[in-house]
């Protein structure tokens, strides 16, 4: 994370982040910041696409899609496999239709801009290993590598004016903030955006 521009709580999304490059469903590239230039957007990144502590996120987010969307949130997640694995994940997770976006960073650049954790004991020691096989327990598959193994995830939450309103780094595999957390700092943004301005 040295030499990094950092990250703050409601300060504006630094050029580095919202410069940095991904790939849309053609390979075509595309600018992070774009994503949020409409309206306030919820950036997840993925470990990679084959990942099942990914595919426990997912499938914990599917069903609160449209609710965001309604809310006028644009979700974007973001993997770091190749844009072929991005439609097989896709498909796997029956996205197609669903008001998200999927793109993926192969070259890491926006998982570095952000300082997310690339790690191989958070991806292999211990607290990982647990949350894996909780994972699996629970019904989440494990797939192949479909991506970087050392990298981890990691969330983002932007508002219409391109302040950060939400962090979060993963530490290992499992380490996610739970689907209603991140609804419920959705609808908050929503109503603070929604709400006139006072003048004093």
């Amino acid at each position: 994370m040295q030499g990094l521009t950092p990250v703050k709580l409601g300060e504006r999304v630094p050029d580095e982040i919202a410069g940095a490059r991904v790939l849309d469903a053609s390979g075509g590239e595309i600018e992070v910041g774009i994503f949020w230039k409409r309206g306030p957007c919820l950036l997840i990144l993925l470990r990679h696409f084959g990942c099942v502590g990914c595919a426990q996120q997912v499938r914990e987010l599917a069903p609160r899609l449209f609710e965001l969307s309604r809310i006028g949130l644009r979700t974007v997640l973001v993997g770091s496999g190749s844009v072929e694995q991005r439609a097989a994940f896709m498909a796997r997770n029956r996205l197609d239709g669903a008001p998200v976006t999927v793109v993926t960073d192969p070259s890491l650049g926006l998982y570095r801009a952000l300082g997310l954790v690339r790690s191989a004991w958070a991806a292999l020691g211990p607290r990982a290993l647990l949350e894996t096989t909780r994972a699996m327990a629970a019904g989440h598959p494990q797939r192949g590598l479909e991506g970087d193994l050392r990298q981890q995830g990691g969330v983002l939450l932007v508002d219409r004016r391109g302040l950060v309103r939400l962090l979060h780094r993963s530490r290992s595999i499992g380490d996610h903030p739970p689907a209603s957390d991140l609804v419920h700092a959705a609808l908050r943004l929503a109503l603070e955006e929604r709400a006139p301005t006072v003048m004093v």
